[in-house]
């Protein structure tokens, strides 16, 4: 049976490997002894026989394995361990029996009830991976999850080989198992749907139409959307059920579909047995449809909002039309009332005069339009929306017709239901008399616009309603009750009820505790009532000592204004501005290198280059070139189409694109990302970044950049792209480092990705707490940090201002009457008590990762329906940003550690910004979601990597002279490692060149020699 190649050779060696290079302190923590193992020692006569114990057992403790080994190759733990416990004895001279070796493994397996691996637990290893591989077919996740097995059960984990027959013993049977129910539960009509996507139709395949995904709004692109969901709909029903049957979970269909996504139709066509392929498309198609439904509902809200703003713009015109029009009405009725007491104007001249100023036949006219100037604006936009028929009829029809929306309103779901049956019978609205056609579900005050306009509303002839503008009344109201969170689309992602994102009723009422208990989230399991009297206690005290402060001085950067009367009137709070320190002048004493150099020092000290691994590891051993990944790297972050990047480097055309496809995908990306960041925060430099005593300070932040290509998630923004169209990047930034990203549409508030941003940071840097602008703010986000377990910091602009309206105290608010900072209104503390088990349950499905949390959050922090549940949420959140704003006024030190972390954020979109401008303008060039994606995770790894370069550097140095030079060292730390003027990041690119590029230690030895030498004194610099 064929081996997987699930681990590389650096993740084998750090599994398997025998510990090396220890420092003392950790040599301290594995052979530390315990009272049974100094018992056991005793008995043993020979100081070889103790230590090879002492070694036996730390090893194991460190890896997991027992090894053999000689005293000469451990010679640093041996002396460690005579030092510690043996000092007077000497170093011995040869090795322990056999015997005695296992022996000593013997008591080690009692001393913490180990077992082997025998054939009952490799079997059972074998029933634990076909579990798993049921979970996600990923190799790596199966084998991360057998040693985790393996620890919980104390077995000896088996050899490397052993699991990899395991896993792919395992990942045979799962195929075997979806095979035969597919062969078992398809019939031949649902067989041939899925054939017929790989065969060529008029010169295309039909799965090469279905992957492209949506460029815009217009007519042709919405059309083909609709066509992509016509040609899918029926399988994706028919295959729901059938998913269902092969008990698959959603990771897997996320996988599967990732393979028909990769493999090319040829490759489909030639899978054999033929259900591979039908296993591939049709997980492939429950994820594609759910998308090109909210592409759908996308276009839908974008349409409408466009024909509402042309009817906004029509009406202007028109009002401003009417008002000249009635300005010059009045001028001539000003005139002919003038002529009236002309005194030189004979008495039976004075109509021959009027008509000279309006001529007789059209006085009828002049006095109807004086007497009643139509101002009306809804008359004109409605008007503007009668002309849009067929414009509505071409572009938002066919998504009506397709879609099928649910809604809270009965009367709109009525009115829904009309207009399906209406546009399919193809009936002219003329046949319907007025109690036949639903109009209950939008203001009454509006029926008259609907109404033809030489008809009456009390007119029951038929006829009367004008259909265009009734369609687009249902139109415009869906869209309404859509963003409103009102209305919904079950078979989309982005769409979805509230209901449906959340753990099923029944399950959450059944598993509650466990559930809870589970996710290990402190905050979940506490009483709400504790909460609230801790919180209360916190907010009572600060209003206290806050404005007490205010009052005595103490704090002085708030400013009391007062009127002429001596009376207080209101307060401010100046915004004391802080440089972000990117570019330091000392990275000016680094030699000129090409972005091509520093990756390949970078890799030889990360080994980033090794976690890209190929799309299908069980067809490919292969290791891909640094260089080509480098190559790769940079294509995909400056924008560089391969053709050019082949013309302007040292790398094949076929080497680039061949490693693009295989290697280079958002999770390789990320995964490359977070062993940089981690290998950053490793360097003895990075707790020193740390901005307070809490731990680490991180930042979110959205940047705007502009995309080349037309793709649905781009939007046009004159004030951000000009006449491009462009995305938006969240970044997740901690100590400078961008630790996760995310890519959203400009159309998007930023805030409802903060939970999402840092809960899916899968680095190994623990974030404290988070700041960020007031794009970060809504009203649910302070109660999901806490609760989370996280500090929501974000810097309030117009402060007095927003503490006017969002503080909110425990007592009547007269109570706080004599305070300068006080509350507007009291805190609902019951509604949160009664309604706290179902926030609990927003909570656990939030944390379940169920769906996306952007989704649920964007959810509460819309809706206009304010049930109880929410409202208990929004009450807390509240409490907690009362909290926070108290503490954020009266300490200037919190103030100074927000900026200074939302300055690092703006450091990283500087470096970004300078990646992406490589090409020309801060562009990225992705086509489709994916490939954006790409990009950014390409920048930001770029990004990782130069900002791991200059950390290391600034490391050693920190290292060197804190030895010599305490004091004068920390000024080291004020230097940002966010700077690239020594990097050329244009022109020519060499990545073969790998043995001509200098070390971090040589380039820190040389800045040490020439510091020394006085040539380039940096260490007072700052």
């Amino acid at each position: 049976m064929a081996r997987l190649n699930v681990l590389s050779v650096d993740e084998i060696d750090a599994l398997y490997g025998l510990p090396s290079n220890l420092e003392d302190n950790e040599r301290h923590d594995l052979f530390q002894l315990e009272s049974d193992d100094a018992e056991y020692i005793e008995t043993l006569t020979s100081v070889a026989d103790k230590i090879d114990y002492v070694l036996q057992l730390g090893y194991f403790y460190a890896s997991g394995c027992f090894f053999q080994f000689s005293f000469q190759k451990v010679k640093a733990d041996v002396k460690f361990i005579l030092q510690q416990y043996f000092p007077t004895e000497l170093f011995p001279k040869k090795q322990i029996s056999k015997q005695k070796r296992y022996q000593n493994r013997s008591q080690i397996y009692q001393k913490l009830g180990l077992r082997d691996a025998d054939e009952y637990w490799m079997s059972e290893l074998l029933a634990e991976a076909k579990r798993l591989a049921k979970l996600h077919a990923l190799p790596k996740f199966l084998i991360t999850n057998l040693l985790s097995y393996c620890q919980q059960h104390r077995i000896v984990k088996p050899s490397y080989s052993a699991f990899q027959l395991l896993i792919s013993e395992a990942l045979n049977a799962e195929q075997s198992r979806l095979f035969n129910i597919i062969y078992k539960h398809t019939d031949t009509k649902l067989q041939i749907q899925l054939d017929k996507l790989l065969t060529n139709d008029d010169l295309l395949y039909q799965l090469t139409l279905l992957k492209k995904d949506q460029k815009n709004f217009s007519t042709t692109e919405i059309k083909t959307t609709v066509e992509k969901q016509q040609l899918i709909v029926d399988v994706y029903y028919q295959t729901k059920s059938l998913l269902e049957k092969l008990k698959i979970s959603e990771q897997n269909i996320h996988y599967y579909a990732e393979l028909a996504e990769y493999y090319t139709i040829q490759k489909l066509q030639r899978f054999r047995p033929k259900n591979k392929a039908r296993l591939y498309l049709l997980c492939y198609i429950q994820l594609r449809l759910r998308k090109i439904n909210d592409q759908l509902i996308s276009s839908f809200i974008h349409k409408i909002l466009k024909y509402v703003q042309l009817g906004n713009e029509y009406q202007r015109q028109q009002i401003d039309i009417a008002e000249a029009i009635d300005k010059k009405l009045r001028n001539q009725a000003h005139k002919v009332m003038l002529v009236n007491i002309d005194d030189e104007v004979p008495d039976v001249a004075v109509r021959e005069q009027a008509f000279q100023i309006v001529p007789k036949v059209d006085f009828k006219q002049f006095l109807s339009d004086f007497q009643k100037p139509n101002f009306d604006r809804d008359f004109y936009r409605w008007q503007m929306f009668g002309r849009l028929g067929r414009r509505m009829k071409r572009n938002i029809r066919p998504i009506f017709m397709n879609i099928g929306f649910s809604c809270d309103d009965a009367e709109l779901t009525k009115a829904i239901d009309f207009l399906k049956q209406h546009i399919a019978e193809k009936r002219a609205f003329k046949r319907y008399s007025l109690d036949q056609i639903p109009f209950n579900f939008f203001p009454k005050s509006h029926r008259k616009f609907l109404m033809n306009e030489n008809s009456k509303l009390n007119n029951v002839n038929i006829g009367v309603i004008d259909g265009d503008r009734y369609e687009f009344m249902v139109y415009w109201q869906l869209q309404k009750r859509i963003c409103d969170i009102a209305a919904y689309v079950k078979h989309s992602n982005s769409y979805r009820a509230l209901e449906d994102e959340l753990i099923a009723l029944e399950q959450w009422e059944k598993q509650k505790d466990s559930i809870i208990a589970e996710l290990n989230m402190p905050m979940l399991s506490c009483n709400i009532v504790d909460i609230l009297n801790h919180l209360e206690d916190s907010v009572e005290t600060q209003f206290t000592q806050v404005n007490q402060r205010i009052r005595d001085g103490s704090n002085s950067c708030i400013k009391l204004k007062y009127n002429k009367k001596n009376e207080f009137t209101h307060w401010t709070l100046p915004y004391k501005p802080i440089e972000n320190g990117v570019n330091n002048t000392f990275f000016n004493n680094l030699s000129t290198m090409s972005i091509a150099e520093l990756a390949q020092i970078v890799d030889k000290e990360t080994e980033y280059s090794k976690v890209f691994t190929h799309i299908q590891p069980k067809y490919s051993k292969q290791i891909p070139e640094i260089e080509a990944i480098n190559a790769c790297l940079v294509a995909n972050a400056t924008g560089i189409e391969f053709k050019k990047m082949v013309d302007i480097s040292d790398i094949k055309g076929q080497t680039l694109k061949h490693t693009n496809d295989s290697y280079i995908r958002v999770q390789t990306l990320r995964s490359a990302n977070d062993l940089v960041v981690n290998k950053t925060a490793k360097l003895s430099i990075f707790k020193e970044y740390n901005l307070s005593d809490y731990g680490v300070h991180a930042s979110i932040d959205g940047q705007k950049l502009a995309t080349r290509y037309h793709t649905i998630k781009a939007r046009y923004s004159k004030k951000y792209f000009g006449l491009n169209q462009g995305i938006v990047s969240i970044v997740l930034n901690a100590n400078h480092l961008p630790i996760n990203l995310k890519a959203i549409s400009a159309n998007e508030h930023e805030s409802h990705y903060l939970v999402d941003l840092v809960e899916s940071n899968t680095s190994e840097i623990n974030v404290a707490a988070v700041s960020g602008d007031m794009h970060s703010i809504n009203r649910v986000n302070f109660a999901l940090m806490q609760m989370f377990g996280y500090q929501f910091m974000p810097r309030f602009t117009r402060l007095a201002d927003k503490s006017k309206t969002r503080l909110v105290g425990f007592r009547e608010v007269d109570d706080y009457s004599h305070h300068i900072i006080k509350p507007s209104k009291k805190v609902n503390r019951e509604l949160i008590i009664k309604e706290w088990d179902k926030v609990l349950r927003i909570l656990a499905s939030i944390a379940m990762k169920k769906t996306t949390q952007a989704s649920i959050i964007r959810k509460l922090s819309t809706t206009s329906a304010m049930s109880p549940v929410l409202k208990a949420m929004i009450a807390l959140d509240e409490i907690i940003m009362t909290d926070y704003i108290l503490s954020y006024i009266d300490s200037e030190e919190k103030r100074t550690v927000v900026q200074r972390s939302l300055n690092r954020g703006e450091s990283y979109h500087q470096l970004s910004s300078t990646i992406a401008r490589v090409n020309g303008g801060r562009m990225l060039n992705g086509k489709t979601e994916i490939e954006l994606s790409i990009n950014l995770e390409s920048i930001r790894l770029l990004a990782n990597i130069i900002i791991y370069h200059n950390a290391a550097i600034l490391s050693g140095l920190y290292e060197y002279y804190s030895k010599i030079d305490v004091e004068n060292s920390k000024a080291i730390l004020n230097f940002s490692p966010v700077s690239w003027h020594f990097i050329n990041l244009i022109g020519s690119y060499e990545f073969y060149r790998g043995d001509s590029v200098k070390s971090i230690q040589e380039q820190v030895e040389k800045l040490i020699e020439v510091e020394k030498q006085g040539l380039q004194p940096f260490i007072m610099e700052e």
